[in-house]
């Protein structure tokens, strides 16, 4: 196919795309659309006299939303319905508005309104093959169709950012463990280097005159430099009185000055990394720091509602300029004639001249940034707007609203003016037009989900967001619960195995001293249904109330009761049902680790990690059937057969102990020298894998005790499940294992975790790790299908509905649904 032979008529069959991609790549179907794109009337209707509608807009919509997932699609071409799918469906539909904040216009308020019709007409192509596998996104996702704006994805809150000298690049630091100091092409959005060695959150970056180098300071009281091109770090200047807040190159490149929290602003040299002034004067801490461009001077903004001016020669105060705040920016024009610093009702300007005070303030706002666009225009930033002002007047000539995220954000201007970058809590870094209208914002971009609670293949999730809680079922649908101000922070909820009911943990029940309690909720109605709570006689005279730690608790397989163990000593099961109290299972007088029921629900599991102590209550009688000694760290070693009444547990001796329930018996098999930490049985009990601290996987007959297979792993395997024909375990270097169970022989090792019970026993499982996540059928070893987001956690409901909580986009709730031709196939 030719360039010319790409048509907006040619665009409502999707093969045309997709062929094009697969003869030629995605730079050339770049090209394609780009050519057609030139021969399109910019202001041209779309016109077509049957099917979709196709214009000049559409085309560019194509183009962005290629760009957005160019480097997932170069790695996965077979996703190319996919991605556009997912990205043009929800451009401009009807229903698209409801998913973003209220009042925002989009695309979707324009009469000529037909890309997602586009989409819908390539979804009725794409699943007439009959064999189209693909994960479909039930919400909008993040990334810009129309406009200049561009968003660079951090994994933690962006904090500081700085363009080059020449605006081709961009500098950010984050407040990422180590790895938090970041340089970006901004044609591209392309990380081009990492830079690792701060141990805390990067409050300031600055590059060199020549842009070969980046200063950058941070909350462990160091100043570093780094070689831009190769990454490595050229000075450490550690040990500094408090957190470095400001770094800036001198103009000639020879100094670094780096201001902190100890009222300090220190001179070092570049070339040697070596200290050759300390700077005193202020009394309180230094928050910004900037050259005069003739080199001569130093300015210094701090809290102590100061600026000062010092000579470099003599390290000697030149001038004080009082303010009315804090002086958290400082900037000295090009040409050297001003100084702009922030103020409390605006940018105050500074005549260098005399260091005199122009009278009067710049702007309507106290900003937080201020920097320089030529000799007469000022960027600046508040708390939910950038601004370009002008210098003289303080007029402002072009301004970009934002929602305010409840964190302070930094940004830096590029030197031509028309862009800016603006650093988020989210860990998106924004890089826009500055007199650009903001695009419409995602909603789940402002609430962004921290926990997922739920079980695989639940007919229910709940998703944990920063303003509210989601009840999810497994067609997509979410509601939302009602906040009870009760409700126990950071305390993980249950659902029942049906999904019916919902249980949430209660910090107390209205009396003092406070007591724990659980809420069951119906989740159908979203109703409180009964508040469980432990009976008074059990409550210690001396107990002060509360939850220190998490709630263990546990709904049985049948969701007919539940267990919890809301107080030291006691693990009470009550029925679900009526809310009766059916028994109060006696424990160690410590806060229990874990409760949980066996597969068949015949008896009650308690773990006690002061003690490391596991106990079995039977449920019939109320007794203690099994009490013994088990590791507990890292992970707890013991696994319980699905269909089988038996159970294994791990010893810190490298032994096990295998429990007939039934009879009450068991035996002693010896694994390893190492502590066993991981446990799993098949299903039948008739075979058990133990993961040891010595870097091995041991599999064993439990009939005869005799050793099977013995499994050397790379890294360490904490967790392991034995299904049919096969061994899995999941290990520190984020890989998981595939073993033949006849041979031992290992079939695959995939990038990326996997819960080895989720492999083995379920319909669809995944695999996390640093690349977008796989989605895989039951021990199917290719993967069936990638997203483009790398995630940090998901939960896959029954019939293949995904909440994830996304890494790339941070934190952000996906609902996603996997379509498998083979379930059709079945069905018929």
């Amino acid at each position: 196919m030719t360039d010319d032979s790409l048509t907006l008529a040619s665009l409502a069959d999707f093969s045309t795309l997709e062929r094009l991609l697969k003869e030629q790549g995605l730079d050339a179907l770049q090209a394609a659309l780009g050519q057609l794109l030139s021969r399109t009337p910019s202001d041209a209707l779309p016109q077509q006299e049957t099917g979709p509608r196709v214009g000049a807009r559409t085309v560019r919509v194509i183009q962005r939303a290629l760009s957005l997932d160019a480097e997932f699609l170069r790695a996965h071409p077979e996703s190319l319905f996919q991605c556009l799918y997912n990205r043009l469906r929800w451009f401009d539909a009807p229903d698209a508005a409801e998913h973003f904040v209220s009042g925002d216009r989009g695309p979707w308020s324009d009469p000529q309104a037909h890309v997602w019709q586009l989409a819908n007409h390539w979804r009725r192509q794409w699943e007439a093959r009959g064999d189209a596998a693909w994960v479909e996104s039930l919400r909008p996702i993040p990334g810009p169709l129309e406009g200049n704006d561009q968003f660079f994805s951090h994994s933690a809150q962006v904090l500081c950012t700085a363009y080059s000298p020449s605006g081709a690049w961009l500098a950010t630091g984050t407040w990422e463990d180590e790895r938090n100091v970041h340089v970006w092409d901004v044609a591209t959005g392309t990380r081009i280097q990492t830079m690792a060695g701060h141990e805390g959150e990067v409050r300031s970056v600055a590059w060199s005159p020549d842009g070969t180098r980046l200063a950058s300071g941070s909350r462990d009281h160091d100043a570093r430099i780094w070689d831009v091109e190769t990454g490595a770090l050229l000075h450490a200047m550690t040990g500094q009185e408090g957190q470095v807040t400001s770094v800036a190159f001198s103009p000639d490149g020879r100094w670094l000055a780096a201001a902190n929290l100890g009222w300090l602003v220190r001179l070092f040299d570049v070339a040697t990394g070596q200290q050759v002034r300390t700077i005193k004067g202020h009394e309180q801490s230094v928050l910004s720091v900037a050259f005069h461009p003739s080199g001569r001077w130093l300015a210094s903004g701090a809290s102590d509602n100061t600026t000062r001016i010092w000579d470099l020669e003599t390290g000697a105060q030149v001038a004080r300029i009082p303010a009315q705040t804090s002086v958290s920016s400082v900037a000295f024009s090009p040409d050297g004639e001003w100084l702009a610093l922030s103020d409390l009702d605006g940018i105050v300007r500074v005549e260098t001249r005399g260091w005199k005070r122009v009278p009067g303030e710049g702007g309507h706002a106290r900003y937080s940034h201020i920097s320089w666009i030529g000799n007469s225009r000022l960027g600046a930033l508040t708390f939910n707007r950038a601004e370009v002002l002008d210098a003289r007047s303080g007029d402002v000539l072009a301004t970009r609203p934002y929602l305010s995220d409840g964190f302070e954000r930094g940004a830096a201007f590029h030197p031509a003016g028309k862009r800016f970058a603006l650093t988020a809590a989210d860990g998106r870094l924004l890089v826009g037009d500055v007199d650009a209208a903001p695009v419409p914002t995602l909603l789940a971009e402002q609430d962004r989900v921290r926990n997922l609670w739920g079980h695989a293949e639940g007919a229910r999730g709940v998703a944990r967001l920063k303003q509210a809680t989601w009840s999810i079922d497994s067609a997509g649908h979410a509601d939302t619960l009602p906040p009870d101000y009760r409700e126990a922070p950071l305390q993980p909820w249950r659902l029942s195995p049906d999904g019916a009911i919902l249980a949430c943990p209660l910090m107390h029940l209205g009396e003092r001293p406070y007591r724990p309690g659980i809420q069951l909720i119906d989740a159908r109605s979203r109703e409180p249904v009964r508040v469980l709570s432990a009976p008074p006689k059990d409550i210690p005279p001396a107990d002060k109330g509360g939850i220190t730690s998490t709630l263990p608790m546990a709904f049985s397989p049948d969701g007919q009761l539940l267990a919890a163990a809301l107080l030291k000593g006691a693990v009470h099961v009550w029925r679900v049902s009526d809310g009766v109290l059916l028994h109060t299972l006696r424990s160690p007088r410590e806060p229990a680790a874990m409760v949980d029921f066996t597969p068949d629900g015949a008896f009650v599991v308690s773990t006690y990690e002061s003690s490391s102590r596991m106990l079995l209550h039977e449920l019939r009688s109320g007794t203690v059937a099994i009490d013994t000694r088990t590791r507990m760290h890292p992970a707890l070693p013991y696994a319980a057969a699905e269909q089988a009444p038996c159970i294994a547990v791990g010893q810190g001796s490298g032994d096990l102990l295998l429990f007939d329930l039934p009879a009450g018996s068991h035996r002693t098999l010896h694994v390893s020298e190492s502590p066993v930490i991981g446990l799993g049985l098949s299903a039948n009990g008739a075979i058990l894998a133990a993961c040891c601290l010595d870097n091995r996987v041991r599999v064993f007959d439990t009939r005869t005790g005799g050793l099977l297979h013995d499994l050397p792993h790379a890294s360490l395997a904490f967790s392991v499940a034995v299904g049919d024909g096969v061994i899995v375990t999941q290990a520190n270097d984020m890989r998981t294992r595939i073993f033949d169970l006849e041979t031992g022989v290992q079939h695959i090792a995939l990038n990326g975790g996997a819960t080895p019970e989720d492999v083995v026993r379920r319909r669809y499982w995944e695999t996390l790790g640093d690349d977008p996540v796989a989605f895989h059928r039951r021990l199917e070893l290719a993967p069936w299908a990638h997203f483009h987001d790398t995630m940090e956690e998901t939960l896959i409901l029954r019939d293949g509905l995904v909440l994830g909580r996304g890494r790339t986009e941070q934190d952000l709730l996906y609902v996603l649904k996997l379509h498998d031709p083979a379930r059709k196939h079945e069905g018929r």
